[in-house]
């Protein structure tokens, strides 16, 4: 996870740290050029206060966390795109400026995801689902919803993906695998409570595990051993929806899907339009 993700989950931070966290995020490019007592100044904080916080997020002290912010920033400047992935559009604009602002979202969100695909990792991954007699998908909320997808579509190859829609039933899912199982952990923020304890019982179970997520250091990451990562342009809470990482996890669970299907062509394709003829109760009247 990038470190200004990490400021605004503000995770075990204080009261005067959460103040000091969100000042560097409405003024990141101004708190390069601060010293701490100045900083302090401005957040109505103490040196101290500012130096236990750059502690608490990994780093020796302010100066080396400045050091992390300005590469931080500079990442964000290098892949800043032509829409805002946070705020594509603004107060009162009108229906085909919004209309030409979301396709755009959603092409820069698919360049960017493909730039962020390693191909070894994707085939290994690949290898790793194809060979499982189970899958297992972990998950809470949007992510679980476009997971179904990925399950629906392998379902109709003849292949077992499973999907616990309730926590408790996820943790019971991943105490429960056997040997033969791998998992999916999908997670933007990778530092979703429900999915870590996912991953640490999984591990207890030396359950291969791939992470889908956005790219930077994040819990799930040291769970799993493939990172598939996603468009991490959005911020965890500021923006008006999770267009761009919505469509890059889909994109990332269509292209896991298309492989194994491509590794099984002509059985695939048999079994697919096989069942599809099976289940299909539409007449030709």
């Amino acid at each position: 996870m990038s470190l200004l993700k990490k400021l605004e989950l503000a995770n075990h931070f204080s009261s005067s740290e959460k103040s000091i966290a969100s000042y560097i995020l409405n003024n990141t490019e101004e708190v390069l050029n601060l010293s701490t007592i100045e900083l302090a100044k401005k957040t109505y904080t103490s040196p101290a206060t500012i130096v236990r916080l750059c502690q608490k997020l990994d780093f020796k002290g302010y100066n080396d966390f400045k050091i992390a912010l300005s590469a931080n920033l500079q990442y964000i400047l290098s892949h800043q795109k032509n829409i805002n992935a946070n705020f594509p559009f603004q107060k009162n604009t009108n229906l085909s400026h919004i209309s030409n602002a979301i396709a755009k979202l959603y092409k820069e969100s698919i360049d960017e995801t493909l730039q962020l695909i390693n191909e070894d990792i994707l085939r290994k991954s690949v290898i790793l689902l194809d060979n499982a007699k189970v899958i297992d998908i972990y998950g809470v909320s949007g992510p679980l919803r476009i997971a179904s997808d990925f399950q629906y579509k392998m379902f109709r190859i003849g292949k077992d993906v499973r999907i616990a829609p309730m926590v408790n039933e996820q943790l019971f899912q991943a105490a429960q695998s056997k040997a033969d199982h791998c998992a999916i952990l999908v997670s933007y923020s990778g530092e979703t409570e429900e999915v870590i304890k996912a991953a640490q019982i999984l591990k207890q179970k030396q359950i291969p595990m791939i992470a889908i997520t956005s790219i930077g250091d994040n819990q799930l990451t040291k769970y799993c051993q493939y990172i598939l990562n996603i468009d991490s342009r959005e911020q965890i809470y500021n923006k008006i929806s999770t267009l761009g990482s919505t469509l890059s996890i889909h994109l990332v669970f269509d292209i896991l899907y298309t492989a194994i299907f491509s590794r099984h062509y002509d059985e695939a394709l048999s079994y697919k339009i096989t069942t599809d003829q099976l289940i299909d109760h539409r007449t030709n009247k």
